[in-house]
Formats: structure tokens, C-alpha cells, sequence
């Protein structure tokens, strides 16, 4: 998330905190811990024959994995089960790889989007947008509004472009696009009801500032429920299951009392509802881990208004394994003194990086604090890193500093960054996150093609010669955001891991790049529950 906006803070009660966002973090204790499942077949599941990518220390490639009770019970190519306990799947030869953890993304603003969200992602041309959005339409009441809002780039089609109005009136609803990049765009049906409103259309459904504040405020203010939210957090966590997301890590958003027009901006203290109610009624189809954004001023007075009252009445890693708190950030708020409050909390703290002057002033600052309160054991995380050389990795690392690293397929220039090469010889702790949700994209495989690619979706290259292999892509997102999540049990297929998989359309390992965008989930378990099958089980 890229910072627009300074929150002016103000001092919150007690029970503000425990009634709202601090709720998440004794959230687990009211609950019966929910099984969180689609599937309900107890019998033992057999992979067999399959190429699957472990993710092990070893990086081993084996045909068999054995699920018991929702853990890996055996990992292998020879592993002796009989009986009828036991339910066999043969994979075919089709590749498996461990579930992928977004270590830093904003799906929970994507799952609050007012309207039918539809999420186009995954797909490459005008014409297949609009016939995705067609078939969203036929589950969509009549006359009720289709939203992509967020995660969608003009880029990631041929065409460069959104679509018009005139391609858009191909579908018979009002449709909203506000996209990461490349505009906001309506239909006539959307452009009759936004106009209606006080907002300015463009002819060809394109709408800009400042209307598009109003246009984004208004769908808010008319469209939002509890309901709707619910809908759309389960809707959310559901398309990226079919992606291969099994664990999401979300940084929060810039807070407004009121529906806002701002994009990345949410209630932060009532936003997480609808993934609480989604985990009390046992439909999470993922991993939810949860941080807390912070943006007080340095010169606030009263001092830390609001992360001050965070760190008091919170409580950090606290849940269960599909629901967790977790940190501070993606901001942590306050300079200096925001930062000494959190070493003194034991919490874990986040910013991000723009550019090397913003990197060389965080690791600045936290060399200060560690000289007064030690956060080596903390793991505090920098996120996005451009412009990151040697010795600034250096000084990281020391502190017990990890960097989180992808951000990028929306990007144009040379040489833009990460330096995904230099870091991956370098023994600082490093991972993969999308930062998706509202400025760039979520989905894993467009990230993935441009950290192997060097390349952003418009085919220009942007890395110079800074790209990773595939294999080491991969493990950037499974298994080395183990450290980035606190837990060791997710990440790898080995025994006694979490069953967290994906049965993948493609060999991700050896397609063409191009297609590589293109890769999809045929199956997807969480915990060894089914939470996405296309025809596998």
C-alpha cells in the first residue's frame, strides 16, 4: 500500500477498542473453533502419482503425500496404506506445490467492495472480461450493481486498456471498474445512477477526480451491509482459493469513521466483521492473519492516540489456526516513539519502502530504538524495498530484520526493483508478499511472472538482471513466509505440516512464461479440507 494520506488521530475508549477492531484478538476465545471446511469426507486422502514440490528443506519432488486428520501424515514415493479408511486420488502426473502465503496483501478491503464484486484477475482480454462479467451477472438480482474495485490493471490485458462503456453495456447491469491502475470506468446503466447522484461521467464511462471520490463514497454509502460485506469477504477469500492462496496476511488500511472515496480506506476498527462472522459460522476458505495499520503523528497530542490504546487493550498471535492477530502495521505510526512503544509492547512492527531515502531512515530509526530495547527476537518486517543495497541489507539483517519483496508486475522504469537476486544470496530473511488489494494486484502468478520474467504485465522488462528462478520464486512464497507468519508448520509439504495444497492446471515450473499468468488451482485444501476441486477429488 502505497501512503497517500496522514490520519489525523484521536484518543479512543476502552470499550471502542474491545467492542470493535480489538475484537479480533479475543475473538477465538468466544468460539467453539469453528471447523472451517466444504469438505466432509473424514476417510484418510492418498495423493498418488503426482509431482509434488515439497518445499522441504531439501526441496524434494515426490509422487505420494498421505493426509491424516488435516496434517501431512506421510510424504514420500512409497508409502504402504490400506484399507478402507483411506481415499485414494490419482493425480495424474499434474503438479502440487505447498498452499501459497500472501505475507502482506489487503484482502480485507477487497472483501468489504460495495456491490456484486467480481474479481477479473485471471483474465487477459477485453472480450473475456465481459464474458466473465456476463456470467457474474446472471447471479446478480436485476438492476443491481457489478464492482471490480481494487486488484485489476489495464495492463494485464492485450488491449492496454479497461473497457469502454460501449463494451461494457454488453452486460445487462449497472457496472462499476475502478481499477490499481489504468482508470475508473461505467456502463450506461452505472452511468444513469452515479449522474443521478451528483457524479460527473465522462461519454465513454470514464470517471476522474475528483467525481471518482464521490462515485467510490456513494456506491459505499448506498450499497454497504453486514450482509453485503459477508458476501463479499467469503466471495474474496473463495476467488483466491481458486488461485492458490491458502494464507492471507492482511496490513490493514487508512482509517475513516464514514464511507470514504478513498480506495484504501476503511473503518479499521469495524472492517474485520464480516471475516469474524465468516469464521463463526466455519466458512473461512482460508488462513486469515491479521495486522494493525497505525499513522499517528510524531507531534500528537495527547502522545500515540490510537497505538498507544492498541498496544494496551490487544493482544498480538492471538487466535487459532484459521484466525490470528498479529502485528503492527503497515504502518506503525508515532516516528521514534511509536516504534520504542512497540519494542516495549514485544510486538511485532511493519513499514514500508518507496525509495532508499525511506529504507536508509527506517533501519535508522530502528538501530535507535535497538539500542535502548533490544528487537532482534521481535521480527520486525521492512516491506516493498526498491532501491536496497548490500549494506542496508546488512544493517537489516543485524537487527533481526526481514524484508518482504513482489509489489511489482504494475510497475514501468529500469531497474525499479527489488534486487530479488543480491537478496536471495544474502542471509537476511526474506518473502513474498502481493501488497494487492488496493493499488496493485493479489493474484500470485501475475507477481510470480514478473520476479522471474523481470518483466511487468505490459511484457516491458523492469528488473535489469535481477530475477529469481522459479523454484526460488516459489519458495519465497510458500516456505520462506513461514518466518514472516510465526509458523513453522505451514509452507512445506513434510510430515506433521498443516495439509495446506494446491493441484495446479499446469507445471508452473516448466510452461512458457505467458502462460505462466495463466496458472490456476484445480484443488485447493486448507488444513486438509476442501476448499476449491475442480473435478480432482
Amino acid at each position: 500500500m502505497a501512503q497517500r494520506n496522514t490520519r489525523t488521530g484521536k484518543s479512543l475508549s476502552r470499550r471502542q477498542f474491545f467492542s470493535s477492531a480489538a475484537g479480533l484478538a479475543l475473538a477465538a476465545k468466544g468460539y467453539a473453533l469453528p471447523q472451517q471446511a466444504t469438505g466432509s469426507d473424514s476417510r484418510d486422502l492418498l495423493f498418488v502419482n503426482g509431482k509434488i514440490h515439497t518445499m522441504d528443506p531439501n526441496n524434494r519432488v515426490v509422487s505420494q503425500a498421505l493426509i491424516r486428520n488435516g496434517r501431512f501424515a506421510g510424504v514420500g514415493n512409497n508409502i504402504a496404506v490400506q484399507g478402507a479408511t483411506v481415499r485414494r486420488v490419482n493425480l495424474m502426473g499434474k503438479t502440487v506445490i505447498p498452499g501459497i502465503i500472501d505475507a502482506h496483501n489487503h484482502i480485507v478491503l477487497v472483501g468489504n467492495r460495495p456491490g456484486w464484486h467480481a474479481p477479473l484477475e485471471h483474465v487477459f482480454t477485453i472480450p473475456d472480461a465481459i464474458a466473465e462479467l456476463k456470467a457474474r451477472s446472471a447471479e446478480v438480482p436485476r438492476g443491481e450493481f457489478i464492482t471490480t474495485v481494487g486488484p485489476i490493471s489495464g495492463m494485464q490485458f492485450a488491449e492496454r486498456r479497461l473497457p469502454n462503456l460501449m463494451e461494457l453495456d454488453a452486460v445487462d447491469h449497472p457496472l462499476y471498474i475502478q481499477a490499481a491502475q489504468g482508470g475508473t470506468r461505467t456502463n450506461s446503466q452505472g452511468k444513469t445512477w452515479l449522474e443521478a447522484r451528483g457524479v460527473t461521467v465522462a461519454a465513454d464511462g470514464a470517471i476522474t477526480a475528483p467525481a471518482l471520490g464521490l462515485a467510490l463514497q456513494t456506491l459505499r454509502k448506498e450499497l454497504l451491509t453486514p450482509e453485503t460485506r459477508k458476501r463479499t469477504a467469503l466471495g474474496a477469500l473463495q476467488y483466491y482459493s481458486k488461485l492458490g492462496i491458502t494464507t492471507h496476511r492482511d496490513c490493514g488500511a487508512f482509517h475513516s469513521d464514514e464511507p470514504s472515496g478513498g480506495v484504501a480506506n476503511e473503518n479499521t476498527y469495524t472492517m474485520h466483521n464480516p471475516f469474524l462472522a465468516l469464521h463463526r459460522e466455519g466458512k473461512l476458505p482460508a488462513r486469515m492473519r491479521i495486522d494493525f495499520l497505525h499513522q499517528d503523528s510524531p507531534t500528537a497530542n495527547p502522545p500515540l492516540p490510537t497505538l498507544s490504546q492498541r498496544l494496551k487493550n490487544s493482544f498480538p498471535f492471538f487466535g487459532d489456526d484459521w484466525m490470528k492477530t498479529g502485528g503492527i502495521g503497515e504502518f506503525t505510526g508515532g516516528g521514534v516513539e511509536g516504534l520504542r512503544a512497540i519494542a516495549r509492547a514485544g510486538w511485532r512492527g511493519e513499514d514500508h519502502a518507496l525509495n532508499l531515502a525511506g529504507v536508509t531512515n527506517l533501519i535508522k530509526d530502528r538501530e535507535t530504538v535497538n539500542a535502548e530495547i533490544p528487537i532482534t527476537q521481535l521480527r520486525w518486517i521492512i516491506s516493498h524495498i526498491p532501491d536496497f543495497p548490500l549494506d542496508l541489507a546488512n544493517r537489516a539483517h543485524a537487527l533481526g530484520i526481514g524484508v518482504l519483496v513482489g509489489w511489482g508486475p504494475l510497475r514501468s522504469g529500469t531497474n525499479v526493483g527489488p534486487p530479488y537476486r543480491m537478496l536471495f544470496s544474502h542471509p537476511i530473511k526474506k518473502g513474498y508478499h502481493s501488497d494487492g488489494g488496493d493499488i496493485t494486484v493479489i493474484n500470485p502468478w501475475l507477481n510470480l511472472y514478473t520476479i522471474v520474467t523481470g518483466r511487468n504485465l505490459a511484457g516491458q522488462p523492469i528488473l535489469g538482471d535481477q530475477m529469481l528462478t522459479r523454484q526460488e520464486a516459489l519458495w519465497l512464497a510458500t516456505a520462506a513466509n513461514k518466518w514472516f507468519i510465526r509458523e513453522e508448520d505451514i509452507g512445506s509439504i513434510e510430515v506433521g505440516n498443516h495439509a495446506d495444497l494446491v493441484v495446479l492446471d499446469r507445471d508452473c515450473f516448466t510452461v512458457p512464461d505467458e502462460d505462466l499468468k495463466r496458472t490456476r488451482s484445480l484443488l485447493t485444501l486448507v488444513g486438509g479440507k476442501i476448499m476449491h476441486n475442480d473435478g480432482i477429488v
